[in-house]
């Protein structure tokens, strides 16, 4: 996305040598027009686009462009040809971070209507970052702060007070460290997706004051395999169509324990999927699960009947999306 005054997005941050060990370049950046275009595109089927700007972390990109912006800048850094987990978090201390987010919030509200933008707040290494930054370690001290974790609690408030003065609103992952150190404010809205942690994140949250979305990993990472045998990264367990369908937004509890969970998010990661049939074989028929699982009461829910009406969908949907099996590498059919 484009922010004035910082060509660098595009000239270095838009560019990568390879994909995976592919060998082959790859670039590409939206225009504010074709952001615009598209957010009315789905404005017209009903759907608002929220816009996420991932911070502190997940930031190697904007570190080999702007390195300035980091606690120990390194300009030979280049920007990342795989996934993971990086040791890039901006540096709060420094103004020009600041300076840089204001524009990008600027160009946020310019673009997307949405009233609500996520700030991303995951996988954030902050004992290998902020914890020996030199500028962080005098701040923390002067301030009289404890830990790193009342470092962060301010910079994710100070974030929010300047999407408030945008007329946004935060949202984040949820992340159990930082909910035990505070981070989260009452009334922010936040995901759990970590495999397995959904129920405690259920009771956490829930005493905590903090609106949730379920996007437990277990059932609606849909970039997961969905058939045995499907590549899986070496690591990915097999989520089949049924297991999606299983999810109980509630996990069995009450009402009055689970009324601050306010929807279920499908996610898909789809840096590994090279084509765009690949994003949709690995998208539906999964997707038809998660929303019948999250619009529909367990009691009124049946595998069997959900398995008929998928049926009913098959034709239309392999023909809307162009499913072309000897096109890809999967060899499986979606609705198997």
């Amino acid at each position: 996305m484009p922010v004035p005054g910082y060509p660098r997005l595009k000239s270095v941050a838009s560019k990568r040598a390879e994909s995976f060990g592919n060998g082959i370049p790859h670039e590409g950046m939206y225009t504010r027009e074709e952001l615009k275009e598209l957010v009315a595109y789905c404005a017209e089927r009903g759907i608002e686009v929220i816009p996420e700007i991932d911070m502190p972390g997940h930031n190697q990109a904007l570190a080999a462009a702007y390195p300035e912006f980091f606690c120990f800048p390194d300009h030979n850094t280049k920007v990342s040809t795989t996934g993971g987990v990086g040791l890039y978090l901006v540096c709060p201390q420094k103004p020009e971070v600041w300076k840089f987010y204001a524009a990008v919030f600027d160009v946020l509200k310019d673009i997307f209507p949405s009233k609500i933008v996520h700030l991303g707040g995951d996988e954030a290494p902050l004992e290998k970052t902020w914890q020996k930054c030199p500028l962080s370690v005098k701040y923390r001290q002067k301030k009289g702060m404890k830990d790193v974790h009342e470092e962060l609690k301010e910079f994710e408030g100070k974030m929010a007070s300047m999407l408030a003065a945008r007329g946004r609103r935060p949202q984040l992952w949820y992340e159990k460290p930082w909910a035990e150190a505070g981070i989260y404010r009452k009334g922010d809205t936040v995901f759990t997706w970590r495999m397995g942690l959904t129920p405690s994140t259920i009771t956490e949250t829930k005493k905590q004051g903090l609106p949730l979305i379920i996007a437990a990993g277990e059932h609606c990472y849909l970039d997961y395999p969905q058939i045995p045998g499907q590549d899986n990264r070496g690591w990915m367990p097999t989520t089949t169509l049924e297991r999606s369908y299983k999810l109980d937004p509630a996990y069995g509890r009450p009402e009055k324990a689970t009324d601050h969970i306010i929807g279920v998010q499908a996610t898909m990661w789809a840096e590994h999927l090279p084509t765009l049939n690949h994003l949709l074989y690995r998208t539906y028929p999964r997707a038809m699960a998660i929303a019948e699982a999250g619009w529909s009461p367990m009691d009124v829910r049946s595998w069997d009947n959900f398995r008929r009406k998928v049926a009913d969908h098959r034709a239309f949907v392999l023909k809307r999306f162009n499913y072309d099996l000897e096109r890809t590498k999967e060899n499986e059919p979606p609705f198997k």
